[in-house]
């Protein structure tokens, strides 16, 4: 990375002296006329004072139940710290942004400009998620559980982090640019596991308690300009994940056959790190004719293991446009993924230290190119058809280890889409996609498939805005392969999946300080497929066995402004989510009860503010939400809860 950045710097050094170069030239000298009417257009640039706001306040949190009614909020009682900063003048600007909730809710944002010479933003976005501690059930006597963590509860802090600053050169389109992308996550989840002698015999399941402290870490730098007719960008980016909390727990195995009694190193999380370098160049040759072209190389490795995994991309594309109406594009895409891993892994009993190793399967590595042609053409004013062919071929190495993975695979896409606008407050958008696919690699990979999306957008009446939005896809999967513990391929016959989605949104404004808003989703997912998981055994085959999910929502809003100085909202939204598996081979039969689920979900909001003399401005807003199993399964990990949240604010703007 270092010869990279100082790379870019010596290029960004030679384009700023070439910026100055050519600053440093004398301009001709005006005659009178022109002098006189270059001073009377001088633009002076306008006084803005700066705005400042500041509010505080108190959250009172309660729950009762499942922390999953409020899946997102922590929640505990808080003060409650937040403000705005905004400055401009003709050669800087700044803005200050930040609100504190609680010591794990927070989030702010900087920017500062000085000219178009310097850009610097940061953001913050902190919150925290709660986490299920799921209470293990015996599927039979002879495989028991084991609860190391009864009545802990758990959750995490997520916090993602964004850095740019962009340096210019003065008077010259060159630019050296830094980013930074951060996630850091600290906090405690349930990890379950295979207790025994783990898969080989005398098996049990446990769940404990585990530390998660991770940090994920993307450094770029790059620098680009104009050469020419060619713009170029060059970047490089170094990327880390750190575990700095229970890389690794320690579990103490019974005995087998494989391995002897005592403490063993288990569900190990991996640090990683890659690096990337990206060139791109992009030229417009006429008018209407435009070409571009990305080059990138990735080298990603597995910190722990030693497994590597190499990429090379390189994609170009050309855009033509004979006519404004008429566009053709052209896009072209190679990718070549070259991955290598250890042959053995070695696992070690820390009682006795005697060591076992195991032997790895070669990884796939793979080539694959991809073209593409769209045309887009404008018949009339209001109007746009687009149309597009994609073709893909997957070529693939060291698949003979993989059973049922194809050593190529062929992809064939055509999409058709149109926009309309049917008069000045109806338009109309809809597009129709179909794919073939020749080997797919997995079982949910279909052989073809349909997919078809409508949007209508229609405003029938002043204040009355609507919207509908409908999509729906088929796929089919004519053989399935599985494969048994003895590592013998089964094939299957049929695989069906559909999916349904659909968003209705109704918008009115009864009157000038009086709008309500009401929406319904449904989203329905089927997968109707055979099932063979033993080659002899028909207890274990079943036919077109079928698995459905199915989530309807329901939600109306409320706004209301009596006064100027007053406004009001409130707002209810629920939520019924179901899901169901169902299959006749006896075998089979007691998977049913752990896919059965039904759960409802609501949530009530209320806020209102009122604005003081003098800036001043309090406020308030309550929200309430439950979660209810429908079917109290002691199967699935959904537990009854309520949790409401109330919050008094008072602000003050200069």
């Amino acid at each position: 990375m270092k010869k990279i950045t100082i790379l870019l710097s010596l290029l960004f050094m030679v384009c700023i002296a070439k910026g100055y170069a050519q600053e440093a030239e004398p301009p001709p000298a005006p005659d009178v006329d022109q002098a006189e009417s270059t001073q009377s257009e001088i633009y002076v640039f306008p006084v803005i004072q700066p705005k400042i706001s500041l509010n505080g306040g108190y959250r009172n949190a309660h729950l009762n139940g499942s922390s999953e009614a409020m899946e997102f909020e922590y929640l505990h009682d808080s003060l409650v710290l937040g403000g705005e900063l905004r400055t401009v003048s003709l050669n800087h600007r700044l803005h200050l942004d930040f609100e504190v909730i609680n010591k794990k809710d927070y989030n702010g944002d900087f920017s500062y400009a000085y000219k178009d010479l310097i850009l610097f933003r940061g953001v913050n976005s902190t919150f925290f998620h709660n986490l299920e501690n799921v209470t293990l059930i015996p599927f039979l006597p002879t495989f028991p559980v084991t609860i190391n963590d009864a009545g802990e509860t758990y959750g995490i802090k997520v916090g993602i982090s964004n850095l740019s600053l962009r340096l210019k050169a003065p008077d010259f389109p060159a630019h050296l640019y830094f980013e930074g992308n951060f996630v850091d996550k600290d906090g405690t989840a349930q990890q379950r596991f295979l207790g025994g002698s783990g898969f080989f015999n005398d098996r049990t399941r446990v769940s404990e308690k585990r530390n998660i402290g991770t940090q994920s870490s993307l450094y770029t730098v790059g620098g680009n300009s104009h050469l020419g007719p060619v713009e170029v960008d060059l970047s490089h980016s170094e990327k880390r994940f750190d575990v700095s909390d229970d890389q690794v727990m320690i579990y103490n195995y019974t005995a087998s056959a494989a391995r002897t009694a005592g403490d063993y190193y288990h569900n190990l999380i991996p640090e990683l790190k890659s690096s990337t370098n990206t060139l791109k160049l992009h030229t417009s040759l006429t008018g209407g004719l435009v070409a571009s072209t990305t080059l990138s190389k990735i080298d990603n490795e597995n910190r722990d293991s030693g497994a590597k995994a190499d990429y090379l991309f390189a994609a170009g594309d050309i855009t033509w446009m004979p006519v404004t109406s008429l566009t053709f594009f052209l896009k072209y895409q190679h990718q070549e993924r070259d991955v290598d891993n250890p042959d053995t892994v070695t696992v070690q009993n820390l009682t006795d230290l005697s060591k076992y190793s195991y032997s790895v399967r070669d990884s796939i590595s793979s080539i694959s190119d991809s073209v593409s042609g769209t045309v887009r053409y404008r018949p009339l004013k209001g109007v746009v058809l687009k149309a597009d062919y994609t073709y893909k071929d997957i070529r693939r190495e060291d698949v003979q280890d993989w059973f049922t993975i194809p050593e190529s695979t062929q992809m064939q896409k055509l999409s058709l889409s149109g926009d309309a606008r049917i008069m000045a407050n109806l338009k109309l958008n809809a597009k129709y996609i179909h794919k073939d696919i020749n080997n797919p690699a997995t079982n949910i990979e279909p052989d073809h498939s349909d997919e078809g999306l409508l949007r209508l957008s229609w405003m029938p009446l002043p204040g009355l805005n609507t919207f509908i939005s409908y999509d729906i896809k088929k796929e089919k999967r004519d053989s399935l392969d599985f494969v048994t513990n003895t590592e013998e391929v089964i094939h299957a016959d049929n695989r069906k999946v559909k999916n349904d989605r659909l968003i209705g949104t109704l918008s009115y404004a009864l009157l000038n300080n009086l709008s309500a808003t009401a929406s319904y989703a449904y989203m329905h997912d089927k997968i109707r497929q055979d099932i063979r998981l033993s080659a002899t055994d028909q207890n274990f085959w079943d036919n077109l066995v079928p698995y459905k999910t199915t989530s309807r929502n329901y939600s109306f809003d409320l706004c209301y402004s009596p006064k100027s100085f007053i406004s009001l909202n409130g707002g209810i939204s629920h939520t019924i989510s179901q899901g169901t598996f169902y299959t006749s081979a006896p075998a089979l039969d007691g998977i049913a009860s752990f896919s059965e689920l039904k759960i409802k979900e609501t949530t009530y909001s209320a806020s209102g503010e009122y604005q003081f003399r003098g800036g001043y401005t309090a406020g308030i807003q309550y929200r309430y939400s439950t979660l209810k199993d429908d079917l109290d399964n002691i199967y699935n990990d959904v537990n009854d809860g309520r949790a409401s949240i109330i919050l008094l604010t008072i602000s003050k703007k200069w």
